[in-house]
């Protein structure tokens, strides 16, 4: 199930990401709402990546061998032990899920203004959706955030199994800005290059 996700949630940023190159310049040109907009779906690109990184990365340190403390009180196990993997998971939700309420906020105010211009069977397809999808992630994230802020307040504050005292928090952090970063940069390549293709295109049909 968690591939499916990822392998959706991975073309909806692709496609996001695109289509916010392909408009880019022409909507920075004329400014106001329109290049707003491009901000908001980039954000919910980088967003998306970051995730599908988080993904990648949570998988692989749970594979690699990290030992801590030193001679017979040295313990090995993996680099996310089952308590550093739901800190890293809540940690990199938290870093997430406030830009895609913000953004997705934005998307579904537009979406309406956009249905209330042109009732369509499109645009109310759309609005519908994006409707929906705000309504819902909101709710998810009222009912979420209280018991991720207390498990990350656990974590920190070393009263759990695997805390900072091992360095665990050190590397949960790392791996999350890493992640944040990944998402962020792999947005901009996209957005970068989607533009150039487009000027190219245009360049040559001149």
């Amino acid at each position: 199930m968690i591939l499916i996700f990822f392998v959706i949630n991975l073309a909806i940023s692709i496609f996001n990401a695109w289509g916010c190159g392909r408009t880019w310049d022409s909507t920075k040109a004329k400014g106001g709402g329109a290049h707003f907009m491009n901000w908001m779906g980039a954000i919910m690109a980088a967003s998306g990546f970051t995730w599908c990184y988080m993904v990648v990365f949570g998988f692989v340190a749970t594979q690699i061998p990290y030992t801590s403390g030193e001679g017979a009180e040295a313990v090995t196990g993996p680099l996310l032990d089952p308590v550093a993997l739901q800190a890293f998971a809540d940690l990199g939700y938290l870093v997430i899920i406030f830009p895609i309420l913000g953004s997705g906020l934005a998307i579904t105010i537009s979406s309406w203004r956009a249905f209330a211009r042109r009732r369509t069977v499109g645009n109310g397809l759309v609005t519908g959706w994006n409707t929906f999808a705000q309504i819902h992630n909101t709710y998810n994230a009222v009912q979420a955030i209280p018991g991720v802020w207390s498990r990350l307040g656990d974590f920190f504050g070393g009263k759990s199994s695997s805390s900072s005292s091992d360095g665990k928090g050190k590397i949960v952090v790392i791996l999350v800005a890493l992640a944040v970063l990944g998402g962020v940069l792999t947005t901009y390549g996209i957005i970068q290059a989607t533009r150039r293709s487009v000027l190219l295109n245009e360049a040559m049909r001149a």
